[in-house]
C-alpha cells in the first residue's frame, strides 16, 4: 500500500470525533454505503474525495444528519498523517479519539512499516538504508525522510536538483542528492515496510519568492555544463524550458505571485504563452540565436 492511497476519515457523531485510516474499498463499504442510493450523489462524493489529491488542504464533507457527518481526504504525506493521528485537524471544542478497531488492516500495517505509533509518534524502530540507482526527472514528486515532499523543478546535474517544497512553497537547491529505500532492521522487506526517499549532502534554501532568486547564477554554479552539439538539441532545450514555465503557471499548488513571475519570464524569453505560436516560432528559427552564437568561431587574441 502506498501512503497516498490511505484515506484519513473523521466521523463526527453527537459531538465526538473519531479518527480512522481506511482503504478506498473500506471507505466505499462503510461510508458511501450509508448514503442515498442515488448514484449521482455517490459519484459526487468520490470526485470530492479525489479533489484532495490536487489540494493538500481540501477535505470532503458528507452530512448524514444534523448530528452525524464525515470528513475525509487522501493522505498527502507523512507529515499530514502524523498530524491527523495527533488530532491537529480535529475541532478544538470537541472530544476526539483514534479508533484502531475501525481502521483497515492494510493501513495499520503501513503505519507499523513507517515506524509510526497510533498517536503519531515514532515507534523507536531502527532502520537500514540501501542506495537505489535512480535518474531524477523534472516534475516528479520526491519524499524526504524528514517527512516533506518536494517537486523537481529542474535537474541541474545528475545529483544537483532545484526543488520546491510542496507544503511551504520554498525553493531549495539540493546538492548531492541520493535515493534510498528504508527498511526496518529486523524485518524482511515487504511492500508495506519499505519507504523510498531522498537525502542530500547540503542544501541552499532560497525562500518562496522567485523574483528574488538568481536562477542563472545558480545554474552556473551548481549545474552541469551542457554542450549543445546540434540545432535539434538546442531546440529540445528550448522546448523543455518553455514547458517548465507553463507547468509553473498552471500548477494548482503554487501561489499567484510565483505564477506571475513564471508568466512574465515566459513572455520575455519567448514573446508568447500560446503553445501553437511557440512551436511555429521554433520551427521558423526565431529562438535559434543561442545556438548560432555558440557555434561562432572564437577569434585569437592579438598579441
Amino acid at each position: 500500500m502506498k501512503l497516498y492511497e490511505m484515506i484519513l476519515v473523521t466521523e463526527n457523531y453527537k459531538g465526538t470525533e473519531i479518527n480512522v485510516l481506511v482503504t478506498f474499498e473500506d471507505y466505499k463499504k462503510n461510508v458511501l454505503s450509508e448514503m442515498s442510493k442515488n448514484r449521482d450523489e455517490s459519484m459526487q462524493a468520490i470526485l470530492d474525495l479525489c479533489e484532495s489529491w490536487r489540494d493538500k488542504d481540501h477535505w470532503s464533507e458528507i452530512f448524514f444528519a444534523s448530528n452525524k457527518s464525515i470528513s475525509a481526504r487522501y493522505c498527502s504525506g507523512e507529515e499530514q498523517l502524523r498530524g491527523f493521528l495527533m488530532g491537529y485537524f480535529n475541532s478544538t471544542d470537541q472530544e476526539w479519539r483514534f479508533d484502531e478497531d475501525k481502521c483497515s488492516s492494510e493501513c495499520l500495517e503501513k503505519l507499523s512499516g513507517l515506524g509510526i505509533k497510533s498517536n503519531g509518534k515514532d515507534a523507536g524502530i531502527q532502520y537500514k538504508y540501501e542506495t537505489v540507482e535512480k535518474t531524477f526527472s523534472q516534475g516528479e514528486i520526491l519524499h524526504n525522510f524528514n517527512g516533506s515532499d518536494y517537486r523537481v523543478l529542474e535537474r541541474m546535474s545528475a545529483r544537483n536538483l532545484m526543488l520546491l517544497n510542496e507544503r511551504s512553497g520554498d525553493f531549495v537547491v539540493a546538492i548531492g542528492v541520493s535515493f534510498f529505500v528504508r527498511i526496518p532492521k529486523l524485518e524482511a522487506p515487504i511492500d508495506n515496510n519499505q519507504q523510498y526517499g531522498i537525502e542530500w549532502s547540503s542544501g541552499i534554501y532560497l525562500g518562496k519568492t522567485p523574483s528574488y532568486i538568481d536562477f542563472q547564477a545558480i545554474r552556473e554554479k551548481y549545474g552541469e555544463p551542457k554542450k549543445i552539439e546540434s540545432l535539434e538539441e538546442c531546440r529540445q532545450e528550448i522546448k523543455s524550458k518553455f514547458h517548465l514555465y507553463r507547468k509553473i503557471m498552471e500548477s494548482p499548488l503554487l501561489d499567484t505571485n510565483m505564477k506571475e513571475v513564471a508568466q512574465n519570464t515566459l513572455y520575455e524569453e519567448f514573446s508568447t504563452g500560446r503553445e501553437d505560436t511557440f512551436y511555429s516560432n521554433l520551427s521558423d528559427g526565431k529562438y535559434d540565436f543561442g545556438f548560432q552564437s555558440s557555434q561562432e568561431p572564437k577569434k585569437d587574441k592579438v598579441r
